[in-house]
């Protein structure tokens, strides 16, 4: 065995070679298919099990499964269904982390220095104001028109202390979990396919597409987002692949949607 297979072994970086990440499986790229099927078994169990509770309690089944779907759509409950959808995520996420060699993985949430992360910090609340200004021009000049869906105003905190728990969700559950599928499992699997711009391009194309803003609004709106959505895709995927950790992504990523909800805090402010 030579000495660069012998590193591989062992997990260290070979560099220049991206066929080293291929430890990563089309089965782990295939993770959040499977994630969504225990999530929704465990909701279901939930369910099943809450029925008789609250039929003691005085209502009855009936009664309980008519008002299911008045419930899922409280902002509350929104954003702890997905919270916890992220967190089954991540613990099939964190299996992969823990199978594969260290080599295997473009990026994972590796210790390094504040200066970078400060960077992408700064970075991501720097592209939510350019995404905001963006948007409020296509929409002046009526290039462009907007119409907020009703489900992402359940990510709209409705009063002060919401806030906290919509930055949890949105500003870190969610970017921690995306950003190791997306720049770690992803990127990696593509990576041991194709060379680096490709891998990067399609990894970013796909963040973009898979948020489906495309099919939940009308037109030109829709392509807009999915177009942003995919530029933070692809920053983040060549922040992962120049830093070889998740920490400066990550935080690019959770500045750019905390800057985003807690702007909704501002007209609150003025008022």
């Amino acid at each position: 065995m030579t000495d660069a297979a012998v590193e591989n072994v062992q997990g260290e970086d070979v560099s220049g070679d991206w066929r080293r990440y291929q430890f990563v499986l089309w089965t782990d790229v295939a993770v959040p298919l499977k994630a969504f099927i225990v999530f929704a078994i465990l909701l279901i169990a939930a369910i099943l099990a809450a029925a008789p509770i609250l039929q003691r309690a005085g209502t009855s089944q009936a009664d309980f499964f008519a008002m299911l779907p008045a419930l899922g759509k409280k902002p509350m409950v929104a954003q702890a269904m997905t919270a916890l959808s992220d967190l089954v995520l991540l613990f099939f996420l964190w299996r992969i982390g823990r199978r594969v060699a260290d080599g295997s993985l473009v990026a994972r949430y590796r210790a390094m220095g504040l200066l970078l992360p400060a960077l992408a910090l700064v970075g991501g609340v720097a592209l939510a104001f350019a995404t905001m200004v963006g948007i409020a021009q296509l929409a002046s000049h009526q290039v462009v028109q907007f119409h907020p869906r009703p489900d992402e105003q359940f990510f709209v905190p409705g009063t002060d202390w919401q806030y906290p728990i919509v930055l949890a969700t949105a500003g870190l559950i969610a970017p921690f979990v995306e950003e190791f599928y997306f720049r770690g499992v992803l990127l990696s699997w593509l990576g041991a396919k194709i060379t680096i711009m490709p891998a990067i391009l399609v990894s970013a194309a796909l963040f973009g597409l898979l948020h489906f803003r495309f099919a939940g609004h009308p037109g030109a709106e829709g392509w807009v987002f999915t177009g942003v959505i995919a530029l933070v895709g692809l920053i983040n995927a060549m922040l992962a692949t120049t830093t070889k950790s998740l920490w400066p992504p990550f935080c690019l990523h959770a500045a750019y949607n905390t800057t985003l909800v807690a702007m909704a805090l501002v007209p609150r402010l003025l008022g």
